[in-house]
């Protein structure tokens, strides 16, 4: 019944995932991508505000800390070497579809996921579906997600791990917002439905 209650509450999740704010003054977050065009040192502060996300995300995909260090140093050599051809619009959407880019080519060959009993290392553990699910429970949860197309895993890694909104998320992957919004509400259903069939077994 426990395992149960707990899943009838994982339709929810793309709802509750709270917005992390990236810099408290975001005048000067936008300044500073202007200025790293022409003056690279002023992208430390854009460095600094999307590190632990873009960090998450590649940790998420890859499962190794070196592994998930050395592609965020891609990602960000990648923005900052492609800073002119930014030209408006959501910044993280954008940082991201080039993070997205990055871990396609990596996994092209390799299919790897993170276990959940390691979600501490990515700092969000305080995230709805780790407080919604029992440590003794991740492992069943983790079984439930390996089966789960590399789409849909890279879906949930966007919207948990990267925290992302559905809008960003479709930028990222070419998307619209409605048809993101669909698919993570399908795959939440899908593991609600494979969590409750096996709790029947």
């Amino acid at each position: 019944m426990k395992r149960k209650a707990n899943a009838l509450k994982l339709d929810r999740i793309s709802g509750m995932i709270p917005r992390q704010n990236m810099h408290d003054d975001k005048t000067d977050l936008t300044h500073a991508i202007e200025q790293s065009a022409s003056n690279p040192t002023a992208f430390k502060p854009v460095y600094e505000a999307y590190f632990l996300r873009v960090f998450r995300y590649c940790l998420r995909r890859v499962g190794c800390l070196e592994e998930a260090e050395d592609l965020t140093s891609v990602v960000f050599t990648r923005a900052l070497s492609n800073i002119a051809s930014y030209r408006g619009g959501s910044f993280p959407a954008w940082v991201f579809r080039i993070a997205h880019n990055v871990l396609v080519n990596h996994l092209r060959n390799k299919r790897v996921m993170i276990p959940l009993e390691n979600a501490e290392q990515l700092g969000i553990v305080d995230d709805p579906l780790f407080r919604l699910i029992d440590v003794e429970e991740r492992q069943h949860v983790n079984r439930l997600i390996a089966s789960l197309s590399d789409e849909q895993r890279n879906l949930l890694s966007l919207r948990i791990a990267s925290r992302l909104s559905a809008k960003e998320i479709g930028e990222v992957i070419g998307k619209s917002e409605g048809a993101v919004r669909v698919a993570i509400h399908r795959i939440i259903q899908q593991l609600r439905t494979a969590w409750d069939e096996e709790e029947e077994r």
